[in-house]
Parts: structure tokens; C-alpha cells; sequence
């Protein structure tokens, strides 16, 4: 967070109760309804399989995309005989093959990632957490094949779940994302640097962080995600205290990536935080847009499920 000095975490602010696991969090009637949703490439990808993504190859399939002449040697049972009594010439109809594709999960689990504000139903990371859930099970419902990539603190190695369709591939991440805990020396450049290095393959890469990091330092990595090919997703999870800071009494803050700690009278420097902070917000606004990254902000105090569901419908209207 370096060049964000007043974000801090007040230091009484602990979790009150056992967090509940990922599988408690799910409720079968909010998945029941996102399942309606498509969560489709925006971009032409190539995949091996049938699934919901169109595909730069053309075959004969499902949907329509356009006429050509016939040659010899074609099949003759996608000639389009209506056209032929109109104009007595022979078209083939050529169709657009639809195909699966590859996405990879990474959650950030910086140690700005374990805040957790009174009015927060959990910590950001937690949050984290149960998104990346959810979107395993969307995309295995829907045919794709679903991995993972997150950075362990102290080992200072990633760890990879290479995607796959398989059936036990939910259970797999669900095992990962429950020991993943937040460290002060994980950094989301380094883990954006080692999927640019390991993700060999044009894939869709939902990455859930803060963005808590200086925009320069995760400027190249993001462009070289960019370069390769990949679509990128960003969900920004941010707790309502960052956004507001809303405390009215001298405390003791620590940032929780450096472990500094400084008192605070936030009276006197609220203004100058928020001021600093929407500055700091803005410049990774403007890279990602530059890189036409969309952005999606999710809240810590409002209901995960809801904002998912929005971001989903606003993607389908969009593509």
C-alpha cells in the first residue's frame, strides 16, 4: 500500500465469530438464479469442447453465420436448396462453431485482504473467497473448464489448479480457497507476473483483489496479460471503512502490510484521506480502462450475491 498511507486498519478490529465455510455460505436459491446466467468471453476464443463461446473456426453447428459458394467436394446436405430455386445457384450454409474456454480464478491475499469492518459480513479475502466459489460453479455448469492460480506467503511460490471440466473441480478449489489466509508479504503484482508466466494458453482471468498496490507496479503485469491475450476481469472488494472513513475517534491504526502503526485522530484528516484515496482509486480506473479491463467494485457491507448477479446481466447485455 505503499503511497496510501492513511489506509490503515483500526487495531481493534478483529473477527467476533468463527467464519463459516464456503459451503455454509451458498444458498441454493441464489445459485439456483444465477445459474441462468452466462458468464460468455468477449472476445473470439479456441477450445476443444462444445460450449458457450464462439469460436474463430468455422464448422457446420448450431448457428447460422453466413452463406458461401459451393465447391466441389462440399457436403451436400448443407446446401440451402431454397436459395438455389431463387437465384439457381448453389450456397453452402456455414455455421459458427461455439467452443469452451479456460478461465482461472486469482484471489489476492495481500495483507491489506483479512480487514474487516464492524458493518462488513466478513473480510475482504473471505469475500474473495465466496466469489471465486460461485464463479466455479458457473462456469462447470456451463461446460468450461475452471483453474486456479493464488500466492502463499513465506513459501513465495504459486499454487496452481490447472483448469479442467471435471466434476470434482469444485471440491478441489473449494479445498484451496479454504486454506488460503492472507499474508503481509503476498503481493498482487507478483501473482499477476507469475500467471503472465504460467497461463500459456489464451484464457479469461478473473483476478478478486483491493487494488491496494501502487498502479505502477502492476502496470506491466496487466499488459502483458493484455498482450498475450487474455481477457482480464478485476473485482475490487473493498470494506465501506476504506471507502468512508467513517471513524470519529482517536485510535491506533495498522496497516496490515507492513505491520507500521500510527495514531490517529481521523477528524482532522478525514477530507485529506478520502481525497487521496478517490486519487488513488483513479489512476487504476484509467489504466484498466485503457486496457479495456472491466471493473467491477464489490462492497464488504452489501450482499456479494447481489452485486454478482448485476455484474452478470450487465455482461450479457453488453457482449
Amino acid at each position: 500500500m505503499s503511497g496510501l498511507w492513511g489506509l490503515m486498519t483500526e487495531e481493534v478490529r478483529r473477527p467476533e465469530q468463527p467464519a463459516a465455510t464456503l459451503w455454509e455460505r451458498f444458498d441454493p436459491q441464489v445459485l439456483a438464479a444465477l445459474g441462468s446466467l452466462e458468464l460468455k468471453a468477449r472476445y473470439l476464443v479456441e477450445g476443444f469442447l462444445t460450449g458457450l463461446h464462439r469460436s474463430p473456426f468455422h464448422g457446420f453447428s448450431v448457428e447460422f453465420s453466413e452463406y458461401r459458394e459451393y465447391y466441389p467436394g462440399d457436403d451436400l446436405r448443407h446446401l440451402d436448396w431454397r436459395v438455389y430455386a431463387r437465384c439457381d445457384r448453389l450456397y453452402v450454409k456455414q455455421y459458427t462453431q461455439e467452443t469452451n474456454v479456460r478461465f482461472y480464478l486469482l484471489c489476492d491475499a495481500s495483507g491489506s485482504m483479512a480487514y474487516r469492518g464492524r458493518r462488513a459480513w466478513e473480510s475482504k479475502l473471505e469475500v474473495a473467497k465466496l466469489l471465486a466459489a460461485a464463479f466455479t460453479w458457473i462456469l462447470l455448469r456451463q461446460n468450461d473448464a475452471a483453474g486456479m492460480l493464488t500466492l502463499h506467503g513465506l513459501e513465495d511460490r504459486p499454487e496452481l489448479v490447472r483448469p479442467s471440466q471435471r466434476p470434482s473441480q469444485l471440491g478441489e478449489i473449494l479445498r484451496r480457497l479454504a486454506r488460503l489466509e492472507a499474508a503481509k508479504d503476498v503481493r498482487l503484482a507478483t501473482l499477476l507476473d507469475y500467471a503472465g508466466r504460467l497461463f500459456h494458453r489464451r484464457s479469461i482471468v478473473l483476478v478478486f483483489t483491493d487494488l491496494l498496490e501502487d498502479c505502477a507496479e502492476l502496470e506491466p503485469a496487466w499488459k502483458k496479460l493484455r498482450f498475450q491475450g487474455h481477457e482480464c476481469l478485476v473485482f475490487q472488494i473493498l470494506d465501506a471503512d476504506e471507502i468512508e472513513f467513517p471513524f470519529d475517534h482517536p485510535a491506533v491504526f495498522e496497516d496490515l502490510e507492513t505491520g507500521q502503526r500510527r495514531r490517529v485522530r481521523p477528524a482532522a484528516v478525514r477530507d485529506r484521506y478520502r481525497e487521496r484515496f478517490e486519487r488513488f482509486m483513479q489512476e487504476h480506473r484509467r489504466l484498466l480502462e485503457g486496457l479495456e479491463i472491466p471493473l467491477c467494485l464489490v462492497r464488504t457491507d452489501q450482499s456479494p450475491w447481489q452485486t454478482l448477479g448485476e455484474f452478470l446481466s450487465w455482461r450479457r447485455r453488453w457482449l
